[in-house]
């Protein structure tokens, strides 16, 4: 079997409009935090890399993602890579990708540690062995809900569920022992119901096979969304097939929002599949959030349920037709529209990290208009806000009346001066001889860190910046006049270590004045120099609001 984790699997090539983008740096070979050895590489990912390493002190192997340095600089992105720990962590259940360590790169990226996984993802089982037989397709389904759950209970909503992130290995004799992977844009919530995600309304994210109809409007989502991946997993598992397919993702999209899903035993006509089973899968997938399973508990009682006397599962039927687009449907608005903003839709299934789609934003924004994205059910709807099944023009201005032409001055004045365009930003690369956060002067603004990555400077030099590390001593520099892909070294003095060991000195005699000389106390030990916060990384093992 093949060894794999959490994006071991190259992402399927992109789009060729898309910017190419270098590829990371093989780092096999690196020491990281002085005790994690990278073997070597297992696969690249759209943002992250992973590697095969080991612990050089107890020899245990375990797999490390690394985030791809061209995104090191972009803090958002880096707390959304360590979102992925913190999530993992927070869940703590055994079908759940265990999360253990984390940390910087010497090349100024970012990293976590997670257990090694021997076996394959789903997909690879789905395209052998599919379709499963029902007692099969529900055992790995039940552990998918299982993870899902104790996700759920903990505030935390995956939105990228598929075959790609439930990776099946062999355990306690069980071989289709399933682990939940990739947090990587979970919605995390606070005890108060406060939102923790690091996406805004309007944003797409996840796979399109997979993904629900609120999701793809780019609406606010919650678990029910998870619950409607699982049905369109299980449907793969008994068919073989995925209920929506199209040329483009945006055709998946419409087709998840508007159609209804073929019937398992239609789409698998030689598969004999229980009217329990294709109910259950059906109902899990109904576009209507509030007609579907309200939890993966919930479903999971269904799938129990198959084979007994319980009470069958009801199917609602839903009526979503595509809105008319003809010329004498449009209603003419004066007001602007606003387009959602598709961030991060795979171009295919397979990808472990969604890809910026900036070509999809563009070319797919007249869908989106068409088709009403970007609203929400639960929210009021204003009066002057059309439904999504009207299509929505700008009106154009009335013509205005003719007007008597108007001689031109004779005096002609001189163009008003134009402000030059501003210098764009030079990347400049700050060696260190330790990993090195870079600020500007005050040492208020992060302005990246040292590393191939490099610095982004706006304008002409002087720039003075300063660079800070655990253990070592701020030090101011100047760059004069940076260029492009310039590098310049600086070294970074350790601070003095303070001794932790207490002095053993012999105590004074007494004075004879009956007072006892004071004692020596012992200096604290220094901070630990392996620990993972010593890059000025923000933990993400804490919990939310902690």
């Amino acid at each position: 079997m093949p060894t794999s984790a959490s994006a071991m699997s190259a992402d399927p090539p992109l789009d060729p409009l898309l910017p190419v983008i270098p590829p990371a740096p093989d780092l096999t070979g690196t020491l990281l935090l002085d005790r994690y050895c990278l073997l070597r590489k297992l696969g690249v990912g759209g943002m992250g890399t992973v590697y095969e390493a080991e612990h050089v002190t107890i020899k245990k192997r375990c797999a490390i993602k690394i985030l791809n340095p061209e995104f090191a600089h972009r803090s958002e992105l880096v707390e959304r890579f360590l979102q992925e720990a913190r999530a993992a962590s927070m869940i703590g259940h055994e079908n759940v990708v265990e999360i253990t360590d984390f940390g910087a790169t010497p090349t100024g990226s970012v990293f976590f540690v997670m257990e090694m996984l021997v076996g394959e993802d789903l997909s690879e089982t789905i395209k052998r062995s599919a379709p499963l037989p029902w007692s099969r397709a529900a055992t790995i389904t039940m552990q998918i809900c299982r993870a899902l759950q104790s996700a759920h209970e903990k505030g935390i909503i995956h939105r990228d569920m598929k075959p790609e992130n439930c990776f099946r290995i062999e355990r306690s004799g069980n071989p289709d022992f399933i682990k939940v992977l990739d947090f990587g844009i979970a919605k995390l919530t606070g005890e108060d119901g406060s939102s923790g995600r690091l996406t805004s309304t309007g944003m797409i994210f996840g796979t399109p096979t997979y993904m629900s109809p609120e999701q793809a409007q780019g609406m606010r989502v919650d678990h029910r969304a998870d619950v409607y991946a699982v049905g369109v997993i299980l449907y793969e598992l008994v068919t073989g097939k995925v209920p929506f397919t199209a040329d483009n993702f945006m055709g998946i999209l419409t087709k998840h929002m508007f159609e209804d899903p073929p019937s398992p035993s239609e789409a698998a006509p030689e598969t004999v599949i229980l009217p329990e089973v294709e109910a259950l899968i059906l109902k899990a997938m109904q576009k209507d959030r509030g007609l579907r399973f309200q939890s993966m508990r919930e479903l999971m009682d269904a799938i129990q349920d198959v084979g007994t006397d319980a009470a069958p599962v009801i199917v609602v039927p839903e009526r979503r037709s595509r809105p008319n687009t003809g010329p004498t449907q449009f209603r003419p608005r004066t007001a602007p529209i606003n387009l959602p903003t598709v961030e991060t839709v795979a171009p295919r299934r397979g990808g472990v990290f969604g890809v910026a789609l900036a070509i999809a934003a563009i070319l797919g924004g007249a869908a989106v208009a068409l088709y009403g994205l970007g609203g929400d059910p639960d929210q009021p709807v204003a009066k002057d806000t059309p439904t999504p099944t009207q299509a929505v023009v700008v009106a154009a201005p009335p013509e205005a009346p003719p007007t008597k032409a108007i001689e031109a001055p004779t005096k002609v004045e001189p163009p008003a001066e134009v402000d030059p365009p501003a210098p764009a930003p030079v990347r400049v690369v700050l060696t260190t001889n330790t990993p090195a956060e870079v600020f500007d002067a005050a040492g208020t603004q992060r302005l990246g860190m040292s590393g191939d990555v490099g610095v982004a400077l706006t304008g002409a030099g002087p720039h003075k910046l300063l660079l800070r590390a655990a253990q070592h001593e701020d030090l101011a520099i100047e760059v004069k006049d940076p260029t492009e892909g310039q590098r310049l070294e600086f070294t970074l003095k350790p601070k003095a270590k303070k001794s932790g060991v207490a002095k053993v000195t012999k105590p004074p005699k007494d004075p004879g004045d009956g007072k006892k000389p004071p004692a020596e106390t012992a200096t604290p030990p220094a901070e630990n120099p392996g620990s993972g916060t010593k890059f000025g990384l923000k933990d993400p093992f804490k919990k939310i609001g902690g």
